[in-house]
């Protein structure tokens, strides 16, 4: 049979591919991985894969995106560069949702593990990822340590986890997902960070009835959950959801609760920024100096951030931190999902901006903080050459 002209352009790819795949370091292994499934996702949508899911959605996922990315990466390593040198993900998944935890000296991240070239309504994320390193650069990859539960509401779908230490363990939130792509809160706990057993039925927070917009049966936000322990001991959880206002609209908020015990929780409400048009997504708070600072994905534009004298209330909008360059191809093709945390005396700050076609990866800056309550960043961490 004759091959067409992108037969042949894929042919070509895996040749010129082959090579590197006896390469045994963490940076080739790593790119040979996401060109390898750009292209073979590439090669599905020219026999007529369809790439639209249940919710339509396409932005990136053409053949053109997927051979232009893997040739960008391909040529780099042919000129013996490594093109995504200072980028973490495990070798051909896209590394989305994530945190750091740190014990006996050691960073343990956890993470959503979705799939190149696939957007979740299509291939499930249905595993939490693990890996730890000693330098924040050269990373363990371990296996997956929680997977979704057959008959569970969290059954089809697990995302965003956050951990968090109090009385002796370590408490693991995450967003279940079950078929209605309803979302809800949901625990494990471990005493050692590897093995996690799962805590309860079912879901431990929904928003709260008053001011929440949620149902079981339909696509419904309530995720990325964090959980910041106060100086008291009060623990303080704030998730990406959307709130009803007056005027029968909604609008995406920071959903806010605390609890005692690390289980039972007590809603505190929810807070709407204005700059923020899109979903609000990955808060994440961190205690400094007396403030809370609160830094979260405003869809659409990047990570932003604002400070408060309250852990749940009075937040006062500092504008954007991170800011994507140009115009996003949708609204989450932007820096996102960030992390602050102290490691070995200095600090530090995360980010993952999603690509066109569905690559994410992990970048580390350093971070400072100012006395003024501002903040920034610094160079990006990478492997000396």
């Amino acid at each position: 049979m004759e091959l067409d002209d992108f037969k042949r352009r894929y042919f070509d790819f895996r040749a010129r591919l082959a090579p590197f795949r006896m390469k045994t370091d963490f940076e080739t292994v790593k790119t040979v991985s996401m060109i390898s499934a750009l292209i073979d996702r590439a090669d599905v949508v020219h026999d007529g894969a369809d790439t639209g899911g249940r919710f339509g959605w396409n932005v990136g996922h053409n053949v053109d995106n997927y051979m232009t990315r893997a040739e960008r990466y391909l040529t780099a390593l042919e000129r013996g560069e490594w093109p995504l040198l200072g980028m973490f993900c495990e070798p051909g998944i896209a590394v989305v949702d994530h945190c750091f935890v740190e014990k006996d000296g050691r960073m343990h991240l956890f993470y959503n593990r979705d799939e190149v070239g696939f957007e979740w309504d299509t291939r499930p994320a249905d595993t939490i990822g693990h890996a730890v390193t000693d330098d924040l650069i050269h990373w363990e990859i371990l296996p997956p340590c929680l997977t979704v539960t057959p008959g569970r509401f969290d059954g089809y779908q697990v995302w965003s986890p956050g951990v968090a230490y109090k009385d002796g363990v370590w408490w693991m939130y995450y967003t279940g997902v079950n078929l209605a792509c309803s979302e809800a809160i949901c625990l494990a706990r471990s005493d050692d960070l590897y093995t996690w057993d799962k805590v309860g039925d079912g879901p431990i927070l929904i928003p709260g009835k008053e001011w929440g917009v949620w149902d079981e049966t339909r696509w419904s936000d309530c995720r990325d959950s964090m959980v910041f322990v106060d100086d008291d001991g009060t623990a303080y959880m704030y998730y990406c959801t959307a709130m009803r206002c007056g005027d029968g609209t909604t609008r995406p908020a920071v959903g806010i609760a605390s609890s005692t015990d690390m289980v039972h929780w007590t809603d505190r409400g929810a807070y709407h920024f204005d700059i923020c048009e899109h979903a609000l997504e990955s808060p994440f708070v961190r205690k400094h100096d007396g403030r809370y600072y609160l830094f979260y994905t405003n869809c659409g534009k990047g990570t932003a951030y604002a400070v408060s004298d309250s852990p749940v209330s009075g937040w006062r909008s500092m504008g954007m931190l991170i800011e994507k360059v140009g115009t996003p191809a949708n609204t989450a093709n932007v820096p996102s999902c960030a992390e602050v945390f102290p490691f070995r005396g200095k600090w530090y700050i995360s980010s993952a901006e999603r690509q066109p076609g569905c690559e994410q990866y992990i970048e580390i800056f350093e971070f400072f903080w100012h006395e003024d309550g501002t903040v920034s960043l610094g160079k990006r961490l990478e492997p000396s050459l």
